[in-house]
């Protein structure tokens, strides 16, 4: 009987260990875009809640002027006021309603109330 010492892999065995570090790759990458996709989502979130508040405090309202919308810096947003209770003085309190959107779809709404002085 002739005892001979094996070096190196079979060919299954390379076959195996390649496709096991293929998969690995695979869900690595697949991670990795997935971050990518998470990051820029929150990035857009973020320009669109401070377009928002922007517009919520820039924007001093007239009660007969009641929706305002425009773009700023990418991000489309609508700003909508809706009279709560009017004093006889024509002192308002009202509800105020910011709609923006980025690009990509991501919304935010952003809800006040003021008071408007007549």
């Amino acid at each position: 009987m002739h005892n001979h010492n094996k070096a190196g892999f079979t060919l299954i065995e390379t076959i195996i260990a390649t496709a096991l570090a293929s998969i690995g790759f695979a869900l690595v990458f697949q991670g990795l875009g997935g971050a990518a996709r998470l990051s820029k989502a929150s990035t857009q979130s973020t320009r669109a809640v401070l377009v928002a508040q922007s517009v919520l405090a820039e924007n001093t309202l007239d009660p007969h002027d009641m929706h305002i919308q425009g773009i700023t810096d990418g991000i489309a947003w609508t700003l909508d006021a809706n009279v709560i209770t009017e004093r006889e003085d024509g002192m308002a309190l009202l509800r105020i309603n910011v709609l923006a959107e980025g690009p990509g779809g991501r919304r935010v709404r952003l809800i006040s109330e003021r008071v408007a002085a007549p």
